[in-house]
Order: C-alpha cells, then structure tokens, then sequence
C-alpha cells in the first residue's frame, strides 16, 4: 500500500522526500557515532571548615526515595521490583556517604516523613538503568524551611563496571558526594544557635504528638507555614521527661528499622551490582541496535524511494529495471533494520527476568524488638505506623500510672 501511494507521488515530491531521508540518515549516523566517555575518579568528600558543637549536631531522616514510577512510561526500560529496591537502596547509599562527613548526628533512613527528625532529605528517582541515575533531591529542616532542591545526574562509562578495576566504587559515588557536600554547604552558612533552635524544635514536635493539650503553646506556625518556638517548658517538666522517655523507645524502633535497611542494602548489594551491570550493556546494546535499526530502515525507505524516483524518471527498460532492483533492496535493508529492534526489545526481556529474581533476594524480612516481640505485619511504611500507634498506648498507659 505504502509503496503504491509512492509511486502515484509526483517526482519533485519524491526527490525531496529522497534529499530529506538521506539527510536524516547522516545526522542520525553521525550521532551514533559518538561514544560517550565518562571520567571514573572520586570526587572528595567535604568535612566541616570547623568543628560543631555537639548540641548542635543535626539529626537527618533519609525518607526512601520516591521510586518515580508514574514519571516513566511505555518505551522506559523501567522493573517495578527492582525500582521499589533502588529506592532503599539509594537512601541507604546517601546516609552512608553523609556519615563519612562527620558533620551530622545521627542519621537514619525512614519508613517515611512521620519519623521528627532535625532535617530531612527526600527524593524521586527520574532515571535509574545502570548507565544514567537522575535523583530529584530536596532538603527541609524540622521548622519547614526548605534548604535547597536540586536535580542530580551522572553517566557513567562501561569502565566503571569493569571487574579488573577493583579499585572502582560504586559507580555512582560521586552523585551521593555531590548531594553530601551540598547539604554541608548550607549547614555552615547557619549559626549553631539556630541549629540548636531546630534540635529543640524537633523534640516540641514530638512532645505535641503524643501530648497536644500540655506542648500545643510551645511552638507557633507562621502564615508561610513556618515553625518557631514560642516558649521553652521547664527542664523537670513531668510530662516532659514522659515523652522523651517515649521518643528514646521510638529511637530504638528507628535505629532497628535502620538495621534493616543495612541488611537490606547489602544483601541486595552483589545481585543489585550484577544487575546494574548488565542493564548499563543491555541499555548500551539496545540503543544501538536502536540505531542501526533506525538507520536501517531510514535507508530502506531511501533506497525504496531513490528507485521509485529512478523508475520515474527512466528513460530506458534497463534504467527501470535498475530502480525495481533498487526499491527490492531498499525493502530488504527495512526488514533487517526491524530485525534488529526486535532484538533489542529482547534484550530488555532479558533484563526483566533478572529483575524478577532480584525481586526474590530482597524480599522484606519481620521486625524485631530488643525488649519484646511485636507483630507488625504490612509494608514497612504499615509497621511504622503500627508503631507509633503502640506507643501511644504506652504513653497513656505511663501517664494514668500513678
């Protein structure tokens, strides 16, 4: 039909559809052409100009990565299992980077925002597939004061997964430093005054979680949405000691929440690694295959079009048996153009049956507490919030003893 139609085109129409194909093939061929090369070398870490006072060490919550899943589509070469995977994994890459600073107190990945910390440090995941991570990072402290947000990008090399190199870290390194010394930036810009203020902050909030009617007054909002102290409660505040004895269980749960997403992290590490590497080749292969395939075909329908146009303007039998042979091999090299994107669509095949056992590795393990056994059932997200519901019971159970 394609083929047909082209023939009733006049021949100006032709030739310029020829010109413009071929055109197109040059620029698409030229920029296949070009290898992308990546530099492997560590970027430094910053540490603090100075060294913080210890009451005015941030605690930083690392809620998991969005996964980013509604910003992909159908041609994003994009396993659900092993983004949920990625996200975890990234917050815990991030956290470890940040405890190499030196410059933060404790630092914890979490189930979600809920957890009061000093600062928090959320993102989404734009682009993960082994070759290019794009991170969307933004930092808000416990008064609602946004730091900064910022998109983080890195390509990496096919060096970078080189087994030989055994000196390689992770490939992605430098974009968790680049955050790490971004955030210390900013934390030496402000006082130590005012990061005390967001410590003291931090524990106002928890104290009117649990107990509204006693800590309500203590700290103001602003029209912006910004929190203040308004008032400090007394030292040997009854209520007071209460709940900070209920924020030191909830640090316990953090701290074995964190645990898991140790575990987590390097257990999934060597498979995750494996994976990474053959998706940076099977995204590598299929963009390429890609290409040639495009270029294929973009010179079939050339060639198709330069014998049509050849059999129009023919003059003599043998010219236009000349264009028919041309236009025959011009529907060749289409076919073989097509070929070779199905064999890319099988290399991401091959990806998402790695992606399914990955999926079985990382499977999510029970909770444990060090002083009792708690049932917590659901997500991870789901047991946090089964906990937080505990401790409320404990809290009034502690507050009605005598």
């Amino acid at each position: 039909m394609i083929i047909s139609n082209l023939f009733a085109m006049p021949s100006k129409t032709i030739a310029l559809i020829c010109g413009f194909v071929l055109c197109t093939l040059s620029v698409t061929t030229a920029q296949a052409a070009v290898d992308k090369v990546t530099s492997s070398t560590t970027l430094t870490l910053n540490t603090p100009s100075r060294s913080f006072p210890i009451e005015t060490l941030l605690d930083v919550g690392i809620p998991t990565l969005n996964d980013g899943l509604y910003l992909t589509d159908e041609n994003d070469t994009v396993f659900p299992e092993v983004r949920y995977a990625e996200a975890i994994y990234f917050s815990n890459q991030l956290g470890k980077v940040l405890e190499k600073s030196g410059a933060w107190g404790a630092i914890r990945v979490t189930p979600n925002s809920d957890v009061i910390m000093d600062l928090y440090i959320t993102g989404t995941i734009h682009q993960s597939d082994g070759e290019t991570m794009d991170l969307e990072i933004a930092v808000v402290d416990s008064s609602g004061k946004k730091w900064f947000k910022k998109r983080y990008k890195q390509t990496t090399g096919k060096y970078a997964y080189d087994r030989r190199l055994k000196s390689l870290g992770d490939p992605f390194q430098n974009l968790f430093i680049r955050i790490a010394n971004d955030l210390l930036a900013y934390r030496e810009k402000i006082s130590d005054q005012r990061a005390e203020d967001l410590r003291t902050i931090s524990e106002l909030r928890f104290a009117r979680k649990f107990s509204p009617e006693a800590f309500d007054n203590y700290v103001e909002e602003d029209r912006k949405g910004l929190l203040s102290i308004s008032r400090l409660p007394a030292e040997n505040d009854s209520i007071l000691i209460r709940v900070r004895k209920i924020r030191e269980r909830d640090y316990l749960y953090v701290d074995t929440m964190q645990d898991y997403y140790d575990g987590f992290s390097q257990q999934m590490h060597l498979a995750y690694q494996d994976f990474r590497r053959s998706s940076y080749d099977s995204v590598v292969k299929a963009r390429q295959l890609n290409a040639q395939g495009n270029r294929q075909v973009i010179a079939g329908i050339g060639a198709i079009l330069a014998g049509i146009y050849g059999r129009s303007q023919a003059r003599t039998s043998i010219a236009d048996d000349a264009g028919t042979a041309t236009a025959a091999v011009g529907g060749f090299v289409i076919k073989s153009g097509l070929d070779k994107k199905q064999k890319a669509s099988e290399y991401s095949e091959a990806v998402a049956e790695m992606g399914s056992s990955l999926e079985a590795e990382i499977a999510p393990q029970v909770i444990e507490l060090e002083d009792r056994t708690v049932t917590l059932t659901g997500t991870v997200q789901a047991q946090y919030q089964q906990w937080q519901e505990l401790l409320g019971k404990i809290y009034q159970q502690e507050r009605s003893t005598p």
